[in-house]
């Protein structure tokens, strides 16, 4: 029952001795991939070579991949080992994120609506905040991230760069976290993603360092081509709010102190705050259950190669001021609350429901032990009135039935 104790969002039921994971509830976070000691979930990703049909091959590496080898190892010797796996080109996603951090000051800059805004950046935090906070969707900050801008530039220069059609173009990202993998695989908002596929970085990292340990005993930093880029602020906390150089804001990590934020969001309680930067993991991406590096040993390369390869990307104010007003920027389909099982939009029964929630509640010893198979007392009285348990399936109510 592990995993179900640890869910944030309480998706996981136990019914006949397994463990059942509600898709409605499931903000894709990857908790309980990571404290299952069974290894009895695993996510859906695509092997490295899922893309070798494609006459042109490209990967997208999260930031968060170079935080998993020493500060030694420089950038550029990562998008040397992707290539003798067979990438013809490794684009990294700092132009876009440079990008996004002027589009995102400029934006508020602009808007007058309720305040604080939440970044978008994280798939969890959206599916957290469209599961268990619907009144917040108008406060998530309706821009794109900067892997599927960076996918959307691939798709839209690299074609008459190389004379390819678009369809023979297959780009790859490198993912630290379920919740990107879903994003991909089923974005929520927008028809599709740039992506053709999507590799976990425990997947490629054991075949990348053989590569890498070879490559770095005889490079030369000069071998490093003019117009190289390379920025990992936005894989720890806070690195957003650092790149648009902000002054009202906040940045939280770990999905119980995301909602107690959120709790204090809803209650207005957060009211001299403009800005939230709300991430799923512990430090951020960096702490993203694919990652093989202690996540504090992954900042700290991190923090060191961002002293050692970090130039300053130059923005060109004009390009972002055309490319907001023609909505480039902005995500296609708006973020709107998940409708689930767990909700009616009837109001009439659904005040029927929670009256009937209630009493059954009142019933329980409300001690939240587990044993039914729901994470709470509350959760298996919500799961009577949907009629998926019956009162006996509490064993203190079961073994009061059979005193009585």
């Amino acid at each position: 029952m592990t995993c179900m104790r640890h869910c944030p969002t309480q998706a996981i039921r136990v019914r006949g001795g397994k463990a059942v994971i509600s898709e409605d509830l499931c903000v894709d976070c990857g908790t309980c991939i990571s404290v299952c000691p069974s290894g009895a979930i695993v996510p859906i990703t695509d092997p490295v070579e899922g893309i070798s049909h494609f006459k042109c091959k490209v990967v997208v590496p999260s930031p968060v991949l170079y935080s998993q080898f020493e500060s030694s190892v420089h950038p550029y010797i990562i998008h040397l080992a992707f290539k003798e796996l067979g990438f013809d080109e490794v684009v990294d996603v700092s132009a876009s994120s440079a990008a996004l951090a002027r589009a995102l000051v400029k934006y508020m800059k602009t808007y007058r609506g309720r305040l604080p805004l939440i970044s978008s950046h994280c798939p969890s935090m959206l599916r957290l905040i469209q599961v268990k906070y619907p009144d917040l969707v108008e406060l998530v900050v309706p821009l794109d991230v900067p892997r599927e801008v960076t996918a959307r530039e691939i798709r839209k220069k690299l074609p008459a760069k190389l004379g390819l059609k678009p369809e023979d173009i297959g780009i790859t990202y490198i993912a630290p976290c379920p919740a990107k993998i879903v994003s991909i695989k089923q974005p929520a908002e927008k028809a599709r993603s740039w992506f053709d596929g999507v590799v976990s970085i425990d997947d490629v990292y054991s075949v990348l360092l053989p590569h890498i340990v070879t490559i770095k005993e005889t490079f030369d930093q000069s071998q490093v081509p003019k117009g190289f880029s390379f920025n990992a602020g936005w894989a720890t906390l806070g690195g957003i709010t650092r790149a648009v150089d902000m002054e009202n804001w906040l940045a939280v990590s770990g999905l119980d102190h995301v909602m107690k934020i959120f709790d204090d969001i809803e209650n207005s309680r957060l009211r001299k705050v403009d800005f939230v930067e709300a991430m799923a993991c512990m430090l951020g991406c960096i702490g993203g259950t694919f990652n093989v590096e202690n996540p504090y040993v992954a900042r700290t390369n991190s923090i060191k190669q961002r002293g050692k390869y970090e130039e300053r990307i130059k923005i060109d104010d004009k390009d972002i001021d055309r490319k907001l007003k023609e909505g480039y920027y902005f995500l296609e389909n708006p973020i709107l609350p998940r409708p689930t099982k767990y909700f009616d939009t009837d109001l009439e029964t659904s005040i029927k429901r929670m009256k009937e929630r209630d009493r059954v509640y009142q019933k329980l010893r409300q001690i939240d032990c587990g044993c039914c198979g729901a994470p709470t007392c509350m959760a298996f009285a919500e799961d009577f009135v949907r009629g998926e348990v019956e009162l006996t399936d509490c064993i203190f109510l079961a073994q009061k039935g059979k005193e009585g």
